[in-house]
C-alpha cells in the first residue's frame, strides 16, 4: 500500500479529470500500465478514458495490442474503442510510419491523377446491389447516476443500433424501402445520421479539388496491409459542395424553439491511396466550422475494401465513421464544458447484387431451348 499515492498520482498526471484533454498514445499506454499496478475499478478507469481525445490516430493494429496486453473490463474496453475510432482523423505516432522518403513531385502527381483515374472508373463500374448498413450510435448525454438523488453524469456511451438492408444503384444510396435517396442510417430514432459513403464523398472532394489541392502528408500502413500514400486536401467554402444539415439544438434550457443549422463550410481530410494502382483506400473529411456556429465539429471518415459481389471483386465501403459536436447548455451545467458529442460506427456487410433471372416456358415444366 505504500506505494498506491505515487501510483494514483501518476495516474492523475498521465489523464487528468478536466475534460478535453487530449493525450498521446504513448500517454495513453502509460496509463493504462499503471491502472494494472494500482488496480483501479473498471468502472473508475471508463470514467477517466471518457474525459480525453487522442491526438494521434489509435491504428487497429495498436488497439488490439493493448486489449491483448491490458486485458481490460467491458467498460474501459468501451472506451478504448471508442478513442480509436474518434482519432481516425489523427496521424499515427511517428513511430507507427514507415521510413521510406516521401516520393518526388512528379511521383506524387502521378499518384493523384492514378486516384482520380480509379474513381472515375472502377467506382463506376460497381453494379446495382444490396448490403446491410449496420450503426452503432454513441453520444454523452447525461445519464442518471446509479443511486437516487445522485447528479447525472457525462460520459460517453451506447445510445442505440440501426441494422437494415440498403440498395446502391447507379452508384447512389436509395433507401430500400421507400426507394429515397439519402436516407443515411434511417432507423435511429434520433441522433447523427450519415449519407455519402458509396462514392458521393469521393466525388464531392474530387469535383471541388484540382491536382494542387493536394499535398504530401506520410507514409502509412493501411488496414488492408499495403503501404499507402496519404495526401491532405483543404477545399475554401467558395468551392465547397460539402452540405451540413443540422437539426435541432436550443439557445438555452429556457429557449422553447428548436432550432436547425445549414451551412456549406470549408472543409479539409486526407486521402489514403495505393500507391501501385491509385485505389483509393481512405478518405476523411472534416468541417471547418466558426466559432459563432452552433455545431463545432463535424467530420466524416470511410474505409474501403474489396468485396466481392456477384462472384467478382468490388471497391466498396466496409466501415465508416461520423462524430458530430455542439453546445449543449445542459450538459455545460454538470460538467462545465458543455459539448454535446455524438459518434457513429458503421459497418457494410452482407453485399450481394441487386437483380433477377427468369426462364421462358413452352409448356408446363418444359424451358424454351435458344
Amino acid at each position: 500500500m505504500r506505494n498506491a499515492p505515487v501510483l494514483i498520482c501518476l495516474f492523475a498526471f498521465v489523464l487528468p479529470v478536466r475534460a478535453a484533454t487530449t493525450v498521446t498514445v504513448a500517454q495513453l499506454e502509460q496509463f493504462l500500465t499503471s491502472t494494472r499496478t494500482a488496480r483501479l475499478p473498471d468502472a473508475g478507469i471508463a470514467e477517466r478514458l471518457s474525459k480525453v481525445e487522442l491526438s494521434e490516430q489509435l491504428t487497429s493494429k495498436t488497439l488490439s495490442r493493448i486489449l491483448a496486453e491490458s486485458s481490460p473490463g467491458p467498460e474501459t474496453e468501451e472506451q478504448l474503442e471508442l478513442l480509436a475510432t474518434a482519432s481516425v482523423i489523427q496521424s499515427p505516432p511517428a513511430t507507427e510510419l514507415p521510413s521510406e522518403p516521401a516520393p518526388d513531385q512528379q511521383a506524387q502527381r502521378e499518384m493523384i491523377r492514378a486516384a482520380r483515374d480509379y474513381a472515375a472508373r472502377a467506382l463506376h463500374l460497381v453494379p446495382d446491389f444490396l448490403a446491410v448498413r449496420d450503426t452503432q450510435a454513441f453520444n454523452n448525454l447525461p445519464v442518471d447516476g446509479p443511486k437516487k438523488h445522485q447528479k447525472p453524469f457525462v460520459k460517453m456511451h451506447f445510445a442505440a443500433e440501426s441494422r437494415r438492408e440498403i440498395a446502391v444503384r447507379k452508384g447512389k444510396e436509395v433507401n430500400s424501402s421507400a426507394g429515397q435517396e439519402g436516407e443515411g442510417n434511417g432507423g435511429l430514432s434520433s441522433g447523427l445520421t450519415t449519407w455519402g459513403e458509396f462514392g458521393a464523398i469521393l466525388n464531392v472532394v474530387l469535383g471541388d479539388s484540382s491536382d494542387e489541392t493536394f499535398r504530401w502528408s506520410r507514409w502509412q500502413v493501411s488496414e488492408s496491409g499495403f503501404t499507402a500514400a496519404v495526401f491532405r486536401y483543404s477545399i475554401p467554402r467558395s468551392s465547397s459542395h460539402y452540405s451540413i444539415d443540422f437539426c435541432c439544438y436550443r439557445l438555452g434550457d429556457d429557449d422553447p424553439t428548436e432550432h436547425s443549422f445549414g451551412d456549406k463550410p470549408a472543409y479539409h481530410g486526407e486521402i489514403y491511396i495505393n500507391p501501385a494502382n491509385g485505389e483509393i483506400d481512405r478518405i476523411t473529411l472534416e468541417a471547418d466550422l466558426a466559432e459563432a456556429d452552433p455545431v463545432t465539429q463535424s467530420w466524416i471518415a470511410v474505409q474501403y475494401g474489396s468485396v466481392m459481389i456477384g462472384g467478382k471483386p468490388y471497391p466498396c465501403p466496409v466501415w465508416s465513421a461520423a462524430l458530430t459536436e455542439l453546445h449543449n447548455a445542459a450538459i455545460q451545467k454538470i460538467d462545465g464544458i458543455g459539448i454535446e458529442r455524438h459518434l457513429n460506427k458503421t459497418a457494410f456487410t452482407h453485399y450481394h447484387k441487386f437483380g433477377s433471372t427468369a426462364r421462358i416456358l413452352t409448356e408446363v415444366g418444359t424451358p424454351l431451348q435458344p
